[in-house]
């Protein structure tokens, strides 16, 4: 065969490979369509790709009067709209919304549930402190000091304060102190002795400078009025802000709040949890204590939600909380996700808690995917990597990553 006949003959090849060689770009939990488009699109073409990337399917449920006449008018502008007895479903480009909004409050809703998807906060404002959430989710370390907790405890002040200071050293944005063990069946302590266990651990931290947020975990107002004095920046209620007064301590400290989904009550498991739409029910049961928290003045950029994994939920609900976790970027605050070595993990595997390392970074890879903020964990070296790693993949991130020499 002639060079030339070969040469037409590859070229063919080349020509039909290209003509046919259809892609998809995939646009998956946590990917900024800007960014994956900007190779191929710029100017007003990159704008109007991302408006019609950016389509999540909006949901207002018992939408009310003036549902239908919305729909309609949707309909009108080329977006998808279906209205039930239960729900108005939505999906439409930016653009659309935002021209409907000033009809009314449903309107300005679906507007104001996109805007909050697509984009996710940037900053946590904890007291005197900031956490800027943009380059990464924050590393929330779990420093227990108490004597029945499932996983890594530490009673004593020295061991506990050597433990914060390590778990900065790894990456650790905020550590966590909590004196009360909510696992099922174990007792609930005075409130004395959960004062007397975190408020000396937090002064030390405190007076020793140590270069972090300071959580502290508890449901009690009490417990989290003596810690924010101590020095603590946030406090982390696992009860549903079951204590009244707990948002109005921490507005009075100018804290920042972690609003958790539980359903029943804390140290009590039920023999079955059921949920008509999990995902739906914790959504609505977190914006009420987000409301509630902001009433008393807690300003929104001090506010965190948590879904409350394995709280009220039985495995399989913990899992469709992982694999919808992005549902819940509507809410507009900061996400916490916290997996780290929980029983419902135990419970799939048959392993105990110290067997569970590797479940537990896979739970955080899928929430940071899906726009995870905080990540609670017992293992803080690992997780720090990991969200290093997806941070890495990210466009904007790895354009400026100093890549280091081959290993010796």
């Amino acid at each position: 065969m002639s060079s030339t006949r070969r040469s037409a003959r590859c070229s063919r090849r080349s020509d039909d490979r290209i003509a046919n060689n259809a892609r998809a770009l995939s646009f998956g939990a946590g990917t900024d369509p800007a960014q994956r488009l900007a190779p191929y699109l710029d100017g007003d073409a990159l704008r109007g790709a991302v408006d019609a990337a950016l389509r999540p399917a909006l949901v207002i449920d018992e939408p009310g009067a003036g549902a239908q006449l919305l729909a309609e008018r949707l309909r009108s502008l080329g977006a998808f709209a279906h209205l039930d007895d239960r729900r108005l479903v939505v999906i439409a480009g930016r653009n659309v919304l935002a021209d409907l909004a000033p009809i009314g409050p449903q309107a300005a809703e679906l507007l104001r549930a996109f805007d909050a998807a697509a984009s996710g906060p940037r900053v946590l404002r904890l007291r005197e402190r900031s956490l800027d959430l943009v380059a990464g989710p924050a590393v929330m370390g779990i420093l227990n000091v108490t004597p029945d907790s499932f996983h890594d405890r530490y009673r004593e002040l020295d061991a506990a304060r050597s433990r914060a200071f390590e778990m900065v050293a790894q990456g650790a944005s905020i550590v966590d102190v909590g004196g009360q063990s909510y696992a099922a069946g174990n007792p609930r302590v005075a409130e004395d002795e959960e004062r007397r266990r975190v408020v000396p651990v937090i002064e030390a931290l405190v007076h020793e400078g140590l270069p972090a947020a300071l959580s502290v975990d508890t449901a009690r107002a009490s417990v989290a009025q003596a810690a924010l004095a101590a020095g603590a920046h946030l406090v982390n209620d696992c009860s549903g802000l079951a204590d009244s007064r707990m948002e109005h301590v921490v507005a009075a400290w100018g804290a920042g709040l972690v609003a958790m989904h539980l359903k029943g009550e804390l140290n009590v498991r039920s023999a079955e949890y059921e949920y008509e739409d999990a995902l739906a029910e914790i959504t609505d049961a977190l914006r009420v204590l987000l409301d509630r928290a902001r009433a008393a003045g807690v300003p929104s950029e001090s506010l965190v939600a948590d879904p409350g994994l394995e709280f009220g939920k039985e495995p399989p609900t913990d899992l469709e909380v992982l694999d919808r976790f992005g549902d819940l970027r509507s809410l507009g605050v900061p996400l916490l996700l916290a997996s780290s070595r929980k029983s419902f993990l135990g419970r799939l595997f048959a392993r105990p808690a110290r067997d569970l390392l590797v479940p537990s970074l896979a739970t955080a890879a899928q929430g940071i995917l899906a726009g995870a903020d905080i990540v609670r964990t017992h293992d803080v070296a690992e997780t720090v990597d990991l969200a290093r790693t997806l941070a890495a993949t990210r466009p904007n991130v790895r354009a400026g990553i100093a890549v280091a020499g081959a290993p010796s």
